[in-house]
This record gives structure tokens, C-alpha cells and sequence, in this order.
């Protein structure tokens, strides 16, 4: 197999491997794993394919040193062949690499619902927790709410007060009658 093949499988294979051990780890829904999977695969495939075609790169500078010693027909020919030999391995991996982030989905499935079974209840008993905290923290809070209220209100009504004392006086400067209706 060629460079950038082996460069796209062995990249494609430790990429999936590295993210299944985070994702086990972290504990996600299965559902969200096994596409991050696929696409870490994909992604460490597209860096194991640059290592591979730098690979190519440097042998066909040696193979063209080596052209001008043997001729250029003979290269060109090797050249083709393993272009036709590259796509279907290419072809090949990119399966692979899908077959395998499945599987890797299916293995870590029960992993990932039996870790949902053991947080369950203590997510429900953090959660009727924080309840009790928010129930007696509102309690505690009542009496101090009702007092603000029964200070805004009379705060309220001094200033309605001051206001149709001034109203009355404006009238009353104005000379007009000064009969105000307290509400």
C-alpha cells in the first residue's frame, strides 16, 4: 500500500480510538458519540493523508533523481499504476473507517446507557435537593419581600400625598378652585 494509504488508515484508526476513550470518559449520549467519532476519524485520515503525501513528495524527488539515471517512461508508468492502485485503496479505507466508527458506536452503547442508569438518581436527588434549597430560601425571603412592599406602599403614599398638597398649591396661586379628590 502507498503512503498516504497507510497515512489515511493508521490516522483514521488512532483518531477513532483517541475520541471513543474521551467520549467513554465524558459520558455522552451514544447518540452524540458516534458522529464526533466518524468526524475525528475523517479528520485524523486528512492528517495521516498530508503525512503521507509528504512522504509521496519526498520519494518523488528521489525518484526523479533516479529517472534520469533509468529513464522517464519507466517512472511515468509506476506512476500510473500506483495511481490506479491508490484510488481504490482510498475507496477502501474511507468504508473501513465508516465500518469501524459503527462499531465503535455499537461497543460503547451499553457503556454509555449504563452510565446514564448510574447518574439517573443522583441527577433526580441533586435535583429535589436544589428544590428544598429553592422552597426555604423563598420562605426565609417572605417576610423580608412583604416588609418592602409595606414600605414602598407607604413611601408610595407619601408622595401621592406631597404631590396633591403641591397640585392644590399651584391651583391655589393660580386662583383657581383647589377641590382635589383623595383616592
Amino acid at each position: 500500500m502507498g503512503k498516504i494509504v497507510k497515512g489515511i488508515l493508521l490516522g483514521a484508526a488512532v483518531g477513532a480510538g483517541i475520541r471513543v476513550a474521551q467520549d467513554l470518559r465524558s459520558e455522552d449520549d451514544l447518540g452524540a458519540i458516534a458522529p464526533r467519532v466518524a468526524k475525528t476519524a475523517g479528520e485524523a485520515a486528512l492528517a495521516g493523508a498530508s503525512v503521507g503525501i509528504l512522504l509521496t513528495m519526498r520519494d518523488r524527488r528521489r525518484a526523479r533523481r533516479f529517472a534520469k539515471q533509468t529513464g522517464v517512461a519507466k517512472l511515468r508508468s509506476l506512476a500510473e499504476t500506483s495511481l490506479q492502485v491508490a484510488v481504490p485503496a482510498l475507496q477502501q479505507a474511507a468504508e473501513i473507517t465508516r465500518e469501524r466508527a459503527a462499531q465503535a458506536a455499537e461497543a460503547a452503547k451499553p457503556r454509555v446507557e449504563h452510565a446514564i442508569e448510574v447518574a439517573r438518581p443522583q441527577v433526580e436527588a441533586a435535583a429535589k435537593e436544589a428544590r428544598k434549597r429553592a422552597e426555604k430560601a423563598a420562605k426565609t425571603a417572605r417576610p423580608h419581600v412583604e416588609h418592602a412592599v409595606d414600605t414602598a406602599r407607604e413611601r408610595a403614599s407619601n408622595v401621592a400625598d406631597l404631590a396633591a398638597e403641591k397640585a392644590k398649591r399651584r391651583l391655589a396661586e393660580m386662583d383657581l378652585p383647589t377641590a382635589v379628590i383623595a383616592v
